[in-house]
């Protein structure tokens, strides 16, 4: 019988991600901190309308996490965090340390459709006193902190890929989810329009 062999992960920004400081070298230090989450869990929950209630409630009793029903809404800490992308729809997200896929599939029911996204997606974190005018070049939805507050989620285009934002704190703490095959291409575009601020990658 022939070893199974368990192939590692690779990030879709191996070779692109170079850790270090980057533009402007500003006296008060890089206004703009770039790095991807990796590896990260990313799994999709969905459920029919009249289902919703129910798939919130065992969401909720699976993760210890109680996902918002108002649009564009996260909720809980990161272990895992869940997103609201759609009215019945949430993405489970979490460092990857299980299979979350295969832990929400057996506790969920099964009217409730689990899809892993984990290898589809790349999640960067961006954070710093100058990301919220960094978003804002690249995507249209309002970025103040008055109306992007803490815990709101949004489905945009930044840069010309689509990806979700996620406001983590006001500090401000942003993760993005991107479609993993245009991961390097919004890696650049970020940095590209941090080198103004200074921007450290780590």
């Amino acid at each position: 019988m022939a070893d199974t062999v368990i192939l590692a992960r690779r990030s879709a920004l191996a070779g692109s991600l170079q850790p270090g400081d980057h533009g402007a070298n500003r006296f008060d230090g890089p206004g703009i901190h770039l790095t991807e989450r990796a590896p990260f869990s990313v799994v999709q929950v969905e459920a029919r309308a009249d289902a919703i209630p129910a798939l919130a409630e065992a969401l909720e009793a699976a993760t210890g996490t109680a996902p918002s029903l108002t649009p564009n809404q996260s909720a809980g800490t990161g272990r895992p965090r869940i997103l609201g992308t759609g009215t019945g729809r949430w993405l489970a997200v979490e460092p990857e340390q299980r299979d979350l896929a295969a832990h929400l599939r057996g506790a969920l029911p099964d009217s409730i459709a689990v899809t892993d996204l984990s290898h589809a997606r790349t999640v960067l974190r961006l954070s710093g006193r100058d990301a919220r005018t960094l978003l804002a070049k690249g995507c249209s939805i309002d970025m103040h902190p008055s109306v992007f507050l803490t815990d709101t989620s949004r489905m945009t285009g930044l840069f010309h890929a689509a990806c979700l934002i996620d406001c983590r704190s006001a500090e401000p703490v942003f993760d993005i989810y991107v479609h993993r095959s245009y991961a390097v291409h919004l890696f650049e575009s970020l940095l590209d329009g941090a080198l103004e601020y200074g921007c450290r990658v780590s």
